[in-house]
């Protein structure tokens, strides 16, 4: 589908979709700009795909929504119309894209030899002459016609404009009503066979009448008296209602017109229908051909973002935060002054840890350069080697070239998420020593989380146009994201001052969320601000605004090679909506796990469907859609690493349950044990299953905290103290460094 999208964009030279979805045939939705083809049981050839493609861009190019509106108004018979408009826009495609003239041939061929017209085992001659034009018209070059019929081929072959088709498709059916010989044996035999059996079940009908009105005067025990009485009632009853009634028997009544219509019957009494019987055995086959086991499909397109409105700058946090946390506030003096000690704690502890970071950084990074070293002659004689020349055919001296360093960039996505309270101050910490590595080794970096909560309320407004900070416009087919926010917390752009600054803003936030905390020693916890409140998980919502951000940001910076890291402690919320046009509304569309998805990004023409990344486990569901967003956001961005930190355990000891482990690397419960004593060990599990290149599992708690393995000892110890204590830190450096190591080794 995402070929034929392509080929679609391109004939229609318009911005339009082919689609598959639970259809009753192709079609053109011209308010959605979609191109529906039907799930079919055997999969749709590519001859007859294209054929569809061809074909619905002719109604996308040629056809008006006014058009059957005229139809239905004329009362004109919807098969003669479809047979007259289908050859109309055919040649007309096939006039502008003489290429499709091919498609059309294999692909009407095709559809005959499937009997889709069911001509099989039939004498063509035999068919009336509507059916022989639109055989004609679909590639049967020697279907048979009288010399009077031949003017009418004509006709149909020199219509323009969509009043020629409904006017030669009212004359045509007049003619043929005029002329019997054009209606075809076949009609004749089908017209005669009914009128005979509607005769018959009149004749049938009148007698039972008889019998029974005759039965019932006969009746002995007054039946027919109390039937008469009954139905006089009845009568009444009727009489009484027919005023309440009439409307509704008029639409009722305009109802049923536009069905006889669109099912080619123009009313009327006694009147002999002629039908397109090719057209209609054409839908009937489509419908038989149809899959109606198959999920339906729900497609969404991911939609241009407006960054401006959808990150919160670093400058107005500050504000923010700074008005809330101010210094004069007394009641909390103690509190304040002792989370800038804490934070001044953190920064000096996690020195030999970042150090140890860069040191691998810049080990592995020159390794990284050696391996790609390239080994050349410089074209000048080795002197050293000349003596060798009876038995040494390279005596030309060479030269080592290393290739320069990469330039890095690191991107942050921090989880802002109600569920992350009680690991929000350890995972703090994690993304402080990101911030502060990236500043020693001069990577640019930003820091942003993303949240539905900012300034206090959720954005699941319906009424997207009257809310001004929406992030996105209006455009069919698209997904709905609006209810995101970046909170830009830090960046390399700001000042060191103004660094510490925001770090420390957010770990009083996150000791207000923390739980319990001694207040009579630390200080009693301020709230947060009101608009930097923790709310729901739009981690999908997030990656989707990542798909224009990141490649801005490359460019910008000039950096070769990003690395986009998130954060998190569980799954995102679903996008479970995309705007939608119905009866000319701009609304928006809803859509639960059940149908199957299918995304599509329209930058880089990538489509993924959910099926493909639905594992055999009983957690098949869990996290596909963010799977699903996160191989079209690698694929805006080439070259980029993309990993992932996911705080799995709960609790204070950071537990991580064997149903969480199970889901994560799509394991049984058996394998489930092993992979326990791995994150018990090394406190972290790496899985390449979810999307990420690396996805980190990590134990929350206090075993989340990376120890710096620092020797702590009193003064006069004795000789056991001291020796479980160099255990202790031994021990605390080996564990810490297993995931430093990890994600060290992956960015450089």
């Amino acid at each position: 589908m995402r070929n034929k999208s392509t080929i679609a964009k391109l004939l229609s030279e318009e911005d339009i979709n082919v689609v598959q979805k639970q259809a009753k045939t192709a079609s053109f939705d011209v308010k959605n700009r979609e191109l529906v083809l039907p799930i079919w049981k055997d999969d749709m050839s590519d001859n007859i795909s294209d054929l569809l493609v061809c074909h619905e861009i002719g109604h996308a190019l040629y056809t008006s929504e006014n058009m059957l509106n005229k139809m239905i108004k004329r009362k004109i018979n919807k098969t003669f119309v479809n047979v007259i408009e289908d050859a109309r826009i055919e040649k007309m495609v096939q006039t502008k894209y003489a290429g499709s003239r091919s498609v059309f041939l294999k692909g009407y061929k095709e559809l005959t030899d499937k009997d889709f017209f069911g001509t099989k085992n039939k004498d063509i001659s035999k068919l009336n002459l509507i059916d022989r034009i639109n055989l004609y018209f679909k590639g049967m070059s020697n279907a048979p016609f009288a010399d009077q019929e031949k003017i009418w081929v004509e006709k149909v072959g020199n219509v323009k404009t969509e009043d020629d088709v409904l006017n030669l498709s009212e004359e045509l059916y007049k003619w043929m009503q005029d002329n019997k010989e054009s209606q075809g044996e076949e009609q004749n035999q089908e017209q005669q066979s009914q009128s005979s059996v509607g005769s018959e079940e009149g004749q049938e009908e009148g007698q039972e009448q008889s019998q029974g009105s005759g039965s019932e005067e006969s009746d002995d025990n007054g039946s027919s008296q109390t039937q008469s009485q009954g139905s006089n009632e009845e009568e009444g009853e009727e009489e009484g209602d027919t005023a309440a009634q009439s409307e509704q028997d008029s639409e009722e009544t305009e109802e049923g017109d536009k069905e006889s219509i669109a099912s080619g019957s123009e009313g009327g009494q006694g009147s002999q229908e002629i039908n397109a019987t090719t057209d209609e055995n054409y839908n009937k086959k489509s419908e038989e051909a149809r899959d109606l086991d198959a999920k339906d499909r729900v497609y969404g397109f991911i939609p241009k973002v407006k960054l401006d409105k959808t990150i919160i700058s670093s400058k107005e946090i500050l504000e923010i935060c700074r008005k809330n946390y101010k210094s004069d506030e007394t009641d909390y003096a103690l509190f304040l002054r002792r989370t800038i000690e804490e934070f001044q704690t953190i920064k000096n502890d996690s020195k030999k840890v970042i150090s140890y970071m860069v040191k691998e950084f810049e080990m592995k990074k020159s390794a990284e350069q050696y391996k790609r070293a390239a080994v050349s002659k410089t074209g000048s004689l080795n002197m050293g080697v000349l003596h060798t020349y009876k038995y040494n055919d390279d005596l030309f001296k060479k030269v080592t070239t290393l290739p320069g360093a990469t330039n890095h960039g690191m991107v942050m996505f921090l989880d802002w998420s109600g569920s992350m309270a009680d690991n929000l101050s350890v995972t703090l910490k994690q993304l402080f020593n990101l911030v502060w590595f990236c500043n020693r080794v001069k990577i640019p970096f930003e820091v942003y989380a993303f949240t539905d909560a900012f300034e206090g309320h959720r954005y699941y407004d319906s009424n997207w146009e009257d809310n001004q900070t929406k992030i996105q416009d209006f455009k069919s087919g698209d997904l709905q994201v609006n209810d995101v926010k970046l909170l830009n917390f830090l960046s390399n752009k700001m000042n060191k001052k103004d660094q510490d600054e925001m770090m420390v803003h957010l770990w009083r936030m996150s000791q207000r969320y923390k739980g319990y905390r001694d207040w009579q020693s630390d200080g009693y916890p301020m709230n947060p601000p009101k608009n930097l409140c923790l709310g729901g998980t739009p981690l999908n919502h997030a990656i989707v605004t990542a798909m224009d951000l990141l490649p801005k940001y490359k460019k910008e910076t000039g950096v070769q090679k990003i690395n986009t890291i998130f954060l998190t402690d569980g799954e995102s919320h679903r996008i479970k909506s995309k705007f939608t046009i119905v009866n000319d509304i701009n609304t928006t569309e809803s859509f639960d796990a059940d149908p199957q998805m299918v995304i599509t990004d329209p930058i880089t023409n990538t489509t993924v469907i959910e099926d493909q990344f639905k594992s055999k486990t009983r957690f098949s569901t869990y996290g596909v859609q963010t799977t699903m967003l996160l191989t079209l956001l690698k694929k805006r961005v080439p070259d980029m690493n993309v990993l992932g930190f996911f705080v799995a355990g709960t609790g204070k000891k950071g537990y991580v349950k064997k149903e969480v482990i199970m889901k994560e690397m799509e394991c049984s419960w058996t394998e489930s044990y092993e992979y326990a004593k791995i994150i018990t060990k090394d406190k972290v599990l790496v899985s390449t299953k979810k999307g990420y290149d690396e996805w980190y599992i990590l134990p929350g708690g206090e075993k989340l905290d990376i120890e710096n393995g620092n020797l702590d000892v009193e003064v006069g110890a004795s000789k056991a103290n001291i020796k479980r204590a160099f255990s202790k830190a031994s021990k605390g450096k080996v564990t810490s460094r297993v995931l430093l190591n990890k994600f060290i080794q992956k960015v450089a």
